[in-house]
Order: C-alpha cells, then sequence, then structure tokens
C-alpha cells in the first residue's frame, strides 16, 4: 500500500479550514429524524461529546446515527428511505430489538479499536463499506486503537477507484495499521484519522468524489502528487 507524498500537515489544517466549515446534509427524509443547523465541526464535537459520555441508551445511539449521516453528506440518504421493499434502515434499528442490539454489538466492537467492526456494521441493512467505516470511527473516537473513515475519497487517495477494490487487496486491519504508521511519522502519534482527513482533503481538492476525472487540473498543493495519482486513477 503506497501513500501519496504530500503534505499532511498541510492537508490536515485545509480539511479543518475548508470541509470542517461545510454546513451538514439535510433533506425532507433525515429531517424527519434531525434538526440540526451547525456545521461538520459542530457535529463532530457533539458527536464526541456523546460517545465521550458512555451513554448507550437508545436516544443517545439514535442521535448519533442521525449525526453521522448529517456529517457523512447525500451518499448516505438511502438509510432514511426504502428501497426495493425493505424497511427503512434508520427505522429498523429504532424499532426492531433485534436489529438494534446487532448495532450496539458494532459499538462495542469500535469502543474496543477492532477493525472486525467495518465488516460487522456492513451485516446492517442500508450500511455499506463507507458509512460502515463512518459508524466505526466515531465510535471508535475515545478508543486507545482508533479507527478511520474509508470511503471512496480514501480509496481514491490509494489509487483505487472503488472501496471494493481496496478492500479486496487489503483488510481494515492492514489500512488501519498502515495509516497509524504514517501517523507516527507524520504527527509523532497513533492518530489514524490525521492521515484519513489529510487525504480526503488533498483528494477533495483534485478529483471527483468519484474518481472518474479531475475536479480542479490547477497546480497548487502538492499538484505533481496529484498529477501522479490520476494517471492510476483514470486509466484503472
Amino acid at each position: 500500500m503506497i501513500l501519496p507524498e504530500i503534505d499532511y500537515k498541510f492537508w490536515l489544517s485545509n480539511w479543518k479550514e475548508s470541509i470542517g466549515q461545510l454546513q451538514v446534509f439535510s433533506n425532507v427524509n433525515i429531517a424527519k429524524y434531525i434538526s440540526f443547523d451547525g456545521d461538520i465541526n459542530a457535529c463532530t464535537n457533539e458527536i464526541f461529546d456523546i460517545v465521550s459520555s458512555g451513554k448507550t441508551d437508545k436516544e443517545s445511539i439514535l442521535r448519533v446515527i442521525d449525526l453521522i449521516y448529517s456529517w457523512g453528506g447525500k451518499s448516505g440518504r438511502f438509510f432514511y428511505a426504502s428501497t426495493k421493499g425493505l424497511p427503512v434502515p434508520r427505522d429498523e434499528i429504532a424499532n426492531n430489538n433485534t436489529v438494534f442490539s446487532m448495532y450496539l454489538q458494532g459499538v462495542v466492537l469500535a469502543q474496543s479499536g477492532n477493525p472486525a467492526t467495518i465488516n460487522h456494521f456492513c451485516k446492517i441493512n442500508g450500511i455499506g463499506p463507507s458509512y460502515a467505516s463512518k459508524h466505526a470511527h466515531f465510535w471508535s473516537l475515545k478508543s486507545a486503537s482508533p479507527l478511520i473513515i474509508v470511503d471512496s475519497k480514501i480509496a481514491g487517495s490509494l489509487a483505487y477507484s472503488k472501496i471494493e477494490q481496496l478492500r479486496a487487496r487489503y483488510s481494515d486491519k492492514d489500512i488501519i495499521a498502515k495509516f497509524n504508521e504514517k501517523a507516527r511519522i507524520e504527527f509523532d502519534e497513533n492518530d489514524p484519522s490525521k492521515i484519513e482527513k489529510a487525504l480526503f482533503a488533498f483528494h477533495n481538492h483534485y478529483f471527483k468524489n468519484d474518481n472518474s476525472g479531475w475536479k480542479n487540473n490547477t497546480p497548487g498543493q502538492d499538484y505533481a502528487a496529484a498529477q501522479k495519482l490520476a494517471a492510476t486513477l483514470f486509466n484503472s
């Protein structure tokens, strides 16, 4: 697994100043469950506060879930809709005790920093690999071994156009270990999420979300690394 040669401190700062200040996502479906007027930074802070409190009652769990989807953007909108005749995934967690218990098991796994958390969340209706990693990441915020978000932007940053291609090559444990190793080099600490955020900001600046082309082909910070990545992404 090869991580791009970029200025990780610069891009981490860029995440906080640009992406973090964006308004959270909402639509008519999610608005039935949550109203949140803050930006992504504020949303992150509330999630952190609830996770830090150790609360695992249903109200707290559902609040974190809704905040995660507000944080995550429009790609998670189907979590609040019925598709193919299946129950609305959010309602299923709230109203089906078996599904809620399964979600709680994922929370416990995340709190221990277990990479198996991502696969566990994927077993729940309506939660795919990208959002499974978001649930895993946020519930592991107080873990000594925090987990990371692995979405299309992170896959693209590692020269894979699809998350499935990356995960077919490397296990979640391998990815997290590599990001931890890089975090020790770049930030002298075991916080792989700093590497993830830096890569996200870098990718978000230059590439489309689905890795199909340039979002911004204007030379800027680490443009040479972006060109090198594009040569692989756009020909894969």
